[in-house]
C-alpha cells in the first residue's frame, strides 16, 4: 500500500471508531437546605440502527432513587439526558439523577 492510502485507510477507522458524547438535557429542582445525604441513580440502553421501541429504562432511575432514600423525599434532583455514540449505528442513552435524601425531621 501506498503512504496515501495507508492515512486514507486509517482517518477512515479512526472516524468509524471513535465516539461522541452529547448532553440532550438537564434539569434541576429546588436544591434544600439540609444537604447531608446525596442519592444518585443511573440506568442506561443500547439502541441498533435507531431502532428504540420503549423508554423503561427511565422509569428504572425513579425506582433506584426511591430504594436509596426509603423514609424520605428526594429533592434537589439534578437530571441528565445523554446521547453516546459509538458507531455509525450503534448508540447508548444514559439517564443519570442526583439529589438529596430528606426526611419530615429535616435529617436524613
Amino acid at each position: 500500500m501506498r503512504p496515501v492510502q495507508i492515512a486514507l485507510f486509517s482517518a477512515l477507522n479512526l472516524a468509524a471508531l471513535s465516539g461522541c458524547v452529547t448532553l440532550n438535557s438537564v434539569s434541576q429542582t429546588q436544591i434544600p437546605a439540609a444537604r447531608d445525604h446525596e442519592v444518585a441513580a443511573e440506568s442506561s440502553k443500547m439502541i441498533i440502527l435507531g431502532l428504540n421501541f420503549d423508554n423503561d429504562y427511565v422509569d428504572q432511575v425513579r425506582s433506584q432513587l426511591k430504594e436509596r432514600c426509603p423514609n424520605g423525599d428526594v429533592r434537589g434532583i439534578l437530571t441528565k439526558d445523554e446521547r453516546i455514540i459509538y458507531f455509525l449505528f450503534v448508540e447508548k442513552r444514559r439517564v443519570t439523577a442526583t439529589g438529596y435524601c430528606a426526611t419530615a425531621g429535616g435529617r436524613t
